[in-house]
């Protein structure tokens, strides 16, 4: 009898052992797996910070298809967003994007927001530009682009107008102006220089009208003038002409 109450006594604490070592095994499992997360983050971050994208995004992948649904994989999307823009290629621009997206779509009350909306804004004037003529190269691209950038910077202005990166994206909305307005000169330069001139006309009138602040608007000026004169109207040529003086004379120009 006493060895048969020794038998049962081994047993039962044999079992206990053994479901101390399956519950120590699962704490540390537990425990072992953000750590794990942390590290593979902080290497991905590290590789951005040497501006080595291609190597910091495929990390920043794991650890989205590895932590559905933490704060890693959150982080994750923005930053393999930032490193496919920060990557200066126009063939990743969409990647960006769509991750930037994803970010604000599982994350739209997160004090990050006002830096995805103005890296987006970022992001679509530089699909216009080039990295070896730069921001000349958008002069020839499709206006409507830039017209998207300035909608998008007025809807970042209502939503957050107090927001720091605001500045940023300010930059970026005076490019796209300025864009647009260089756009519409050099339009405006071919008709005149194919002697189309009342289409000419129209576009100068334009550029007088909506952008203000164009650098070149003595030039236009000049070539309104110009253009008037040369499509048989002297009256409007000599008006223009009188009012440019005398802003020349006020200014001291």
């Amino acid at each position: 009898m006493p060895v048969i109450i020794l038998k049962n006594d081994l047993s039962r604490f044999l079992r206990l052992f053994f479901n101390m070592c399956v519950v120590m095994l699962i704490i540390g499992c537990s425990s072992a797996e953000p750590v794990l997360m942390e590290d593979k983050y902080d290497s991905a971050i590290k590789h951005m910070d040497k501006e080595d994208y291609s190597l910091a995004i495929p990390l920043f992948k794991e650890l989205i298809e590895e932590n559905p649904g933490t704060r890693f994989a959150a982080y994750a999307y923005l930053k393999v967003a930032d490193a496919y823009l920060l990557s200066g290629e126009s063939r990743n621009f969409t990647e960006a994007e769509t991750n930037y997206r994803i970010f604000l779509n599982y994350n739209s009350y997160s004090h990050l927001v006002p830096y995805v909306l103005s890296r987006l804004i970022e992001l679509n004037y530089k699909r216009n530009t080039s990295l070896i003529f730069g921001d000349s190269y958008a002069f020839t691209r499709d206006s409507e682009h830039f017209k998207k950038i300035i909608n998008e910077y007025q809807r970042f202005y209502f939503l957050y107008p107090d927001s720091l990166y605001l500045k940023d994206a300010g930059e970026y909305l005076g490019k796209s102006v300025d864009a647009l307005a260089e756009h519409e000169s050099r339009i405006g330069q071919w008709y005149y220089h194919q002697s189309l001139f009342t289409a000419a006309i129209s576009r100068f009138r334009y550029i007088l009208n909506n952008y203000p602040n164009y650098l070149k608007r003595e030039t236009v000026v000049e070539m309104l003038i110009d253009a008037y004169r040369k499509n048989q109207q002297p009256e409007l040529a000599n008006e223009l002409q009188s009012i440019f003086n005398l802003s020349k004379t006020a200014s001291g120009t």
